[in-house]
């Protein structure tokens, strides 16, 4: 099975999100993953994979347009698709406006759910697309130069890849 994990990134983790999910799904057995900017994925490449995944960074609650168009694409020419947002506000589990050094709320998995239901559900439901899987994971936002927060974990992002195999129906 061969898989292409596109991303859309604004500082650079949902691209680090692709590339360790690339590499995740390739260590399975039957898997070849790669990963691309979503950007650089047109109609001509639909035949070569199998599967899609396509993650976006989360900006102002917006997604970048690329990710979004090719999703929809995607969604339009039928190709089974998986999507992931990171939404490193969210999955610091920390509310807007709180100390820096507060105690996280809720899970992984809580902040997850939380996330989709903010940012992946509703561009899907705009977009008339049902994904195989979604998920969310950590991110990291500046501003003037600094870091405001980053929440951006590699192990969430590995520890999705053999689910996701089976999603896309993997053995």
């Amino acid at each position: 099975m061969k898989l292409l994990v596109a991303w859309a990134t604004r500082q650079g983790s949902t691209r680090a999100s692709a590339v360790v999910l690339a590499r995740a799904l390739s260590a399975l057995p039957g898997i070849e993953a790669e990963e691309r900017d979503a950007a650089r994925v047109g109609s001509r490449d639909f035949a070569a994979y199998d599967g899609f995944v396509v993650g976006s960074s989360i900006a102002a609650g917006m997604w970048k347009g690329s990710a979004k168009r090719l999703v929809a694409k995607l969604g339009k020419a039928g190709k089974p698709v998986a999507v992931f947002a990171s939404a490193g506000g969210v999955m610091t589990g920390r509310k807007p406006g709180s100390a820096p050094d507060a105690p996280p709320e809720g899970s992984i998995a809580e902040r997850q759910a939380q996330a989709v239901k903010l940012y992946v559900d509703p561009v899907l439901a705009k977009l008339g697309v049902t994904p195989v899987a979604k998920s969310a994971f950590g991110g990291r936002m500046t501003m003037f130069g600094k870091v405001q927060f980053d929440s951006w974990d590699a192990a969430p992002v590995e520890a999705w890849a053999p689910g996701l195999a089976k999603a896309f129906g993997a053995k």
